[in-house]
């Protein structure tokens, strides 16, 4: 598997990455999972304010030359909508279970390699799966950041690199099996078999008791058409990347299948979390929380396409995936240069870019 985020330079990896804890994580879920919305602290995270994806800072934004409307519209939502009983898969290279972000977030882990729940990172320059689960979970407990749906339970696959097919099923099975509403994944091979293409498929239609799992992938960073990737399929959502100027990054794949935009970042990129330094042991090795250089791509824009969803599901539990997918591509903003066609919808932007207010005014 390939994986798709820029960092710093927009260098396209295609190995798993980040190193933290090699503790194996607890995925009993609490006999007191709250199943009811939770309110959130009264409180602001520390580097909040850098998250301009979410919402406007009007500091940070003229700092910074920022379009105004480049973030994703949240207006006060986020203080009602946290995702609260909605399960959300992610399918990553590894993950730092021990983050101080991130404690309260898992419900269930698993490793396809290992056939085990310990999902650490192996590589001790990556953090992929770490930055993309903070943008979806981070926890709203007055440290750090806040992610889209800090209330949201997190079920963390990992994959390997040299992953089979077979191993690949497995990882959609355990989602489906752990119990996953939504699927995340900031990856893709570009050369998607009958098998795995057949798997998505089937979870998309009748995951979810019949509803549909939402399963989302991010289109990948090589201005190049999509092809037979998995973020090609029809019954996937897939993303490609805005930038500050709330326009599509220059790298954002595209083509027919194309069907929404979201914050990915150039020039200034997606604050979220790192691991917590060298084999999790030294956080002076690496920054606990990156900088908005740091993470940019589309493997930024799926998770909040995918935390997003979270809180289309926390308010509507019974929306099918079609409907899902229908909000999304009705409600979106029509950005950038490019004419639309008579659907709404072109190759390079899809049907536009995610506004969460619009979609949940209509739920």
């Amino acid at each position: 598997m390939k994986y798709i985020y820029l960092a710093i330079i927009l260098v396209f990896l295609n190995s798993c990455g980040g190193s933290s804890s090699s503790e194996t994580n607890d995925t009993t879920p609490p006999d007191d999972y709250p199943e009811t919305p939770q309110p959130l602290p009264d409180t602001k995270e520390p580097y909040e304010y850098q998250q301009w994806y979410i919402e406007h800072n009007t500091t940070f934004y003229q700092q910074n030359g920022i379009d105004e409307d480049a973030h994703i519209h949240a207006d006060n939502l986020l203080s009602t909508y946290t995702g609260n009983g909605i399960k959300i898969a992610i399918i990553d290279d590894g993950l730092d279970v021990n983050h101080e972000d991130l404690q309260g977030a898992l419900y269930k882990t698993y490793n396809v390699a290992l056939d085990s729940t310990d999902v650490s990172h192996t590589d001790m320059y990556g953090f992929h799966g770490t930055a993309t689960t903070g943008i979806i979970g981070a926890r709203a407990n007055g440290i750090g950041i806040r992610g889209i749906a800090p209330n949201a339970q997190i079920i963390f696959l990992k994959y390997s690199v040299y992953g089979t097919d077979s191993e690949t099923i497995a990882l959609f099975d355990k989602a489906a099996e752990f119990g996953a509403d939504i699927i995340s994944n900031s990856w893709g091979t570009y050369n998607v078999t009958p098998a795995v293409r057949d798997k998505i498929v089937d979870l998309s239609k009748n995951g979810r008791d019949g509803k549909g799992i939402v399963i989302v992938f991010a289109s990948g960073n090589d201005d190049q058409d999509m092809g037979n990737d998995e973020s090609a399929i029809p019954e996937v959502i897939a993303v490609s990347a805005t930038d500050k100027e709330n326009l599509r990054t220059y790298y954002s794949n595209y083509g027919v299948e194309l069907d929404i935009m979201a914050p990915g970042g150039y020039h200034l990129g997606i604050t979220t979390l790192d691991d917590l330094g060298y084999k999790g042991l030294n956080s002076d090795d690496y920054s606990l929380y990156n900088s908005p250089n740091t993470f940019i791509g589309t493997s930024a824009s799926a998770p909040i396409v995918s935390a997003l969803i979270a809180l289309m599901l926390e308010k509507n539990p019974n929306l099918t995936r079609e409907e899902i997918d229908t909000l999304i591509k009705e409600n979106a903003d029509k950005i950038g240069n490019v004419p639309y066609d008579e659907d709404g919808r072109n190759n390079y932007y899809g049907y536009g870019k995610i506004n969460l207010s619009k979609i949940m005014s209509k739920i």
